[in-house]
């Protein structure tokens, strides 16, 4: 009888120590997914500080925006012609749509997260925003008081092939491209930058393609020649 029990307990021992063992090892192996998972959301999502460095390039981009926008007014107020055809409000939506999906997707899409050098593609993506913005802001100033944000013409309207207009047509928004590279790497994410970039070539293609043709129509054969020894955005390229 003694015996009967001793087996009995000892296999209750043996029953637990397997349930014991078959616990931690799905514990761990629900740690390992959840890390996993956790690994594979996009830096800005785990981390305060590069939420807040993202962020701050957004909000610097748009207030810079802003005050552009303001400029345009006064211009128009002087004189300037708008003939946007519709492009400003084509570059908002593809934009918009663009940087929505830039910052949602890998959420949604975790798979195409950029798990390699994450952290080094996310600052060198900061660099190129700031980077952007800047050549951005070089081209604008170039222009002077030529240049709107939506397309539009002044009566004395000139050729400007000083400083990147000697190579490019649209420096600015070679500087928009080389800022929107930057945010979709910051975002570690393939997907998140093929989007934001196709959605912003999308973009500043009709944009591109209104701007020259009103300024054929204005400018005529200087600006005909003056295409002709130049590239549009990329210099001796595209």
């Amino acid at each position: 009888m003694s015996t009967g029990i001793h087996v009995l307990r000892k296999s209750a021992l043996h029953l637990i120590y397997f349930l014991y063992e078959l616990y931690i090892a799905f514990a761990l192996s629900k740690a390992r997914r959840t890390s996993r998972m956790w690994n594979m959301q996009p830096l800005f999502a785990q981390n305060l500080l590069f939420r807040n460095v993202l962020l701050a390039g957004y909000v610097i981009w748009a207030v810079m925006e802003v005050i552009l926008g303001i400029r345009q007014l006064t211009r128009l107020r002087a004189g300037a012609q708008l003939q946007d055809k519709g492009s400003r409000a084509v570059i908002a939506v593809t934009v918009g749509l663009g940087i929505v999906l830039c910052l949602q997707l890998p959420r949604v899409v975790p798979a195409t997260t950029i798990t390699r050098a994450s952290v080094f593609v996310f600052w060198f993506g900061i660099v190129l925003v700031y980077a952007g913005l800047a050549f951005r802001l070089y081209a604008i100033t170039v222009l002077g008081r030529y240049f709107t944000p939506s397309v539009a013409v002044v009566a004395d309207q000139q050729v400007v092939e000083d400083g990147p207009y000697k190579l490019i047509r649209h420096p600015a928004y070679t500087g928009l491209l080389i800022m929107f590279l930057g945010f979709g790497l910051s975002s570690t994410n393939w997907l998140s930058l093929l989007a934001l970039m196709g959605c912003a070539l999308i973009g500043l293609s009709y944009c591109i393609h209104v701007e020259e043709r009103v300024l054929q129509e204005h400018l005529g054969q200087r600006y005909q020649e003056y295409m002709r020894r130049t590239k549009r955005l990329i210099p001796f390229v595209l």
